[in-house]
């Protein structure tokens, strides 16, 4: 009873949503738990599984994916989020967000020919994911721990990331022959690291609302809109054909004419909440009268909005829990007597929108 009671907890936890087209499968390479596949080498290759299909990668300790592979269908990877485990000293937990105290991993990762559309969240990225040349991917509330996005090959188009959280090291980078485009990174949070983008092309690429904190290195961007940023660098960045807009940069950053409502030598101790407790992400919460609070550009309906991660018309959300149900209590008898048919549990649970 009491495993069935489990069971049926993991699968409201993620929040299953069915649709006619496309079939739902589970993952979770717990022991005694009975789900669809283990890894996710098997359920992305399995031949059952098809374009559209929705992998629900269950919290487990062990990655689902530890070598490399190649991505070759169109598919909705959803995991439980991130900064989940009280037991975790390395990356602080928020508490009160997902009675799920482990995250779902994935290694290193190729999007290969056929995964154009796919959708990735609430995942852990342990490893660089390459673009081999593929369009329409998203990645939203996503944590990338020790690997960024490498643009490898041909034209990679209408790429969008965000609401996700970088832990360090180069975040984007890309060989010189490629061609990315039409590349949206909005309310992402850089924890240190740098990025180099300037194979960017064309005029439909967005670099907006994004939190960069403890980060020495320089940000480089070409063919881009900027607006709305926390440069929390300590070295310049460089903008090749970019449009600079009500921007914080903590560096005495050099900006062309065109750069309007910009601040620079800015004390981030005046910006962020900081500290050294806490989680990550939380650390970077604007502090009480912010240089940041109403410094934004316009967006849509907001007028002034916050500059940073958690400002515009859809900032990022603390654990990167993927906006669909999950329980965040649960309350269950620690024992019943013997020979009893039934017991009372008590969850409560949350749409993360």
């Amino acid at each position: 009873m009491l495993r069935k009671v489990f069971t049926l907890l993991s699968v409201i936890a993620l929040g299953f949503v069915y649709n006619a087209q496309a079939k739902i499968w589970r993952l979770n390479n717990n022991v005694a738990v009975n789900a669809d596949f283990t890894t996710f080498y098997q359920a992305a290759g399995s031949a059952s599984v098809l374009a559209g299909d929705t992998l629900y990668l269950e919290p487990s300790a062990t990655a689902y994916t530890t070598n490399s592979m190649t991505l070759t269908k169109r598919l909705v990877v959803i995991g439980s989020g991130y900064f989940l485990d009280p037991s975790d000293v390395s990356l602080p937990y928020n508490s009160g967000l997902q009675v799920a105290g482990k995250t779902a991993q994935l290694g290193f990762l190729y999007l290969g020919s056929g995964s154009d559309g796919s959708k990735f969240m609430g995942i852990s990225l342990e490893a660089s994911i390459y673009f081999t040349g593929v369009n329409n991917i998203k990645f939203e509330k996503i944590y990338f721990g020790y690997g960024g996005i490498y643009f490898q090959s041909g034209t990679n188009d209408n790429t969008s990331l965000r609401k996700c959280f970088y832990n360090g090291g180069q975040a984007f980078s890309s060989s010189t022959t490629v061609t990315i485009t039409n590349l949206v990174v909005e309310n992402n949070i850089f924890y240190g690291g740098y990025l180099n983008l300037d194979q960017v092309s064309g005029s439909g690429n967005i670099f907006r609302n994004n939190s960069i904190i403890n980060s020495g290195s320089a940000f480089n961007l070409s063919n881009t809109y900027v607006a709305n940023n926390i440069f929390g660098t300590g070295a310049q960045s460089n903008f090749v054909n970019c449009t600079i807009k009500n921007n914080l940069f903590q560096s005495n950053q050099t900006l062309p004419a065109t750069a309007t409502n910009n601040q620079v030598n800015v004390n981030m101790a005046n910006v962020y909440v900081g500290g050294t407790t806490g989680s990550l992400d939380s650390r970077t919460v604007l502090k009480a009268g912010s240089p940041a609070i109403g410094a934004g550009l316009t967006i849509g309906a907001i007028v002034s909005p916050d500059c940073g991660a958690y400002g515009a018309t859809d900032p990022y959300k603390l654990s990167g829990i993927p906006n669909i149900p999950s329980i965040y209590a649960f309350t269950v008898p620690l024992s019943i007597p013997a020979g009893t048919t039934t017991m009372n549990v008590t969850f409560s649970t949350r749409n993360n929108q």
